[in-house]
């Protein structure tokens, strides 16, 4: 089982199990303005989960009316639904724009009234490849996106109600900002991670090139490639989904690009259970060209 989400993994519908996630999961780094997750839950949070996994027909309803591609669009999509039926909070408003004249300044992701106070919540779920041991060499695995360029942009969403051009609705102008961050930090296998600005209770992988020896936790556990959508809670599969080691490894062989990979052992119940996850990135990875676009914007 993975540490600290023993309680998604309880859940057996995956987007319910996501949700979880996004609700309880520890960030990856410290904000410093961190809301809590039992406040998100609220003190019928955990119920009102099980209840929905039992029944997620209306999840999966309010999901296939906002189909999308794009995991931050998923999960926006799932807390959305949280905020929209969780009875403590009542969701004001979701992606308001601020506009400036033409141009666009930026974009509350919420705002919120938790048990009748007002929130201006930015939410995120990111997953960061540690290249050496500089903070700001957490980059994403297509090389678009990095651990300090969204830490600077954070920053400045946070401080979106302060701009003139802001519009917020009556009772928001002084309402609380808060982030709620998710998602995985994976670290060369073996490696160590010593980054103050992470937080200690992050969720961790390993990665490693296609050619290299891949940790295993145990001599029988099995493997599946997790879809981009299926990045969030932890994996659960029938043992037909899944392949050996060696099957695993000849499939990507074929394959292009970084894949997450879940290693699974079974439950009592024979359901097979993520234990541990990380990218297998081609030999060639990091691309020297992707590279040195990104390294001068981490630098600016």
């Amino acid at each position: 089982m993975l540490p600290g989400l023993a309680q998604c993994a309880q859940l057996r519908s995956q987007p319910v199990r996501d949700l979880a996630y996004l609700l309880t999961a520890p960030p990856p780094w410290h904000s410093g303005v961190e809301i809590s997750c039992q406040r998100l839950l609220g003190p019928q949070g955990w119920p009102q989960l099980l209840a929905l996994d039992a029944d997620p027909g209306p999840l999966l309803a309010w999901l296939a009316a906002r189909p999308t591609r794009r995991l931050g669009l998923y999960a926006e999509a799932l807390l959305a639904y949280w905020f929209s039926h969780a009875p403590h909070i009542a969701l004001v408003a979701a992606n308001l724009p601020v506009r400036d004249a033409t141009h666009t300044v930026g974009e509350f992701d919420f705002l919120l009234r938790i048990d009748g106070e007002p929130y201006h919540l930015e939410a995120a779920s990111k997953f960061y490849l540690q290249l050496d041991s500089a903070p700001h060499a957490l980059v994403g695995p297509g090389l678009r996106d990095a651990w300090w360029l969204k830490y600077r942009k954070l920053a400045s969403q946070l401080a979106l109600a302060q701009h003139p051009a802001a519009a917020l609705p009556a009772g928001f102008e002084q309402a609380s900002a808060c982030s709620r961050l998710t998602g995985w930090l994976f670290f060369p296998a073996g490696a160590a991670d010593t980054h103050p600005a992470i937080h200690t209770a992050a969720c961790r992988g390993w990665w490693c090139r296609l050619q290299d020896s891949w940790p295993q936790q145990h001599p029988h556990s099995r493997w599946l490639a997790l879809p981009r959508l299926q990045w969030l809670g932890p994996a659960q599969a029938e043992e037909a989904a899944t392949q050996s080691l060696a099957a695993m490894r000849a499939q990507l062989a074929q394959a292009d690009g970084p894949w997450l990979l879940a290693e699974l052992l079974p439950d009592a119940q024979g359901v097979w259970q993520e234990v541990a996850r990380g990218f297998v990135v081609p030999d060639s990875w990091p691309d020297p060209d992707l590279l040195a676009t990104l390294l001068p914007r981490l630098a600016a």
